[in-house]
Formats: C-alpha cells, structure tokens, sequence
C-alpha cells in the first residue's frame, strides 16, 4: 500500500486505480472529479498531523491512518468486486544511520546529508 501525507495526493493515486467510489459508511458515490474536490477540501480544513497518513490500497481503496494506528478506510472502490482490506499498515523499516559515513539522518531522506550516499 502506498501512503500519503495529505488526502488529495492519495485521492489522485487512487485515481488511476479505479473512477468511481462510496463512502465507507454510507452509500454515497464519487467519481474523480468530487472525490479530489472533496480531498482538498479536507486538507484544508483537517490538515494531518505528523504521525498520521493516508494510504491507498492496489484496488484503489483510501484509507486513513491516525498516529500509525489501524487504519479508518473512508473510500471504497466501486468495482463490483471486494477488496480484502486490512486493519493496520505494516511500517517499512527505516534507515537511521547512513551505511556509508555512519552519520544520523533524518527520517525518510533518500541521500545522506553528510556524504550524499543513497539511502534507499
């Protein structure tokens, strides 16, 4: 699954997945075009704090993960065919030291900041 820090750049991955969806709770319906209108709205309104992240599913599914928690799924793909969703998102193991010069870098970098080395 692929995360996001905000809605919309979820919700613009989701669209290549899939052109229309639904509320999880509910049966309203989105195609692309009120799905992202309805992601920048919320960013604007709801930005995400730090710890937590959006996540999109292969099918299309996006999800929301508050502090790394389980995972809240807000719009389902509307496909026909169900999507085994999970509960929670498994974290990628992260780099704390460059394997070249040993310096502590910052969470998520690609490149070392001392050296330059290519973290990922």
């Amino acid at each position: 699954m692929k995360q996001f820090d905000c809605l919309y750049e979820a919700a613009k991955s989701a669209a290549t997945l899939s052109a229309r969806w639904r509320f999880a709770t509910s049966d309203e319906q989105y195609d692309t075009v009120s799905l992202l209108s309805i992601a920048e709205t919320s960013d604007a309104e709801n930005p995400t704090d730090e710890d937590s992240y959006y996540v999109v599913s292969p099918g299309g599914a996006i999800g929301f993960c508050e502090n790394g928690e389980e995972i809240d799924w807000l719009f389902l793909p509307d496909s026909g065919t169900a999507e085994p969703l999970p509960g929670t998102v498994e974290a990628a193991p992260q780099i704390k030291y460059c394997p070249k010069c040993g310096s502590g870098i910052i969470p998520g970098a690609h490149f070392c900041g001392k050296c330059g080395a290519r973290l990922c």
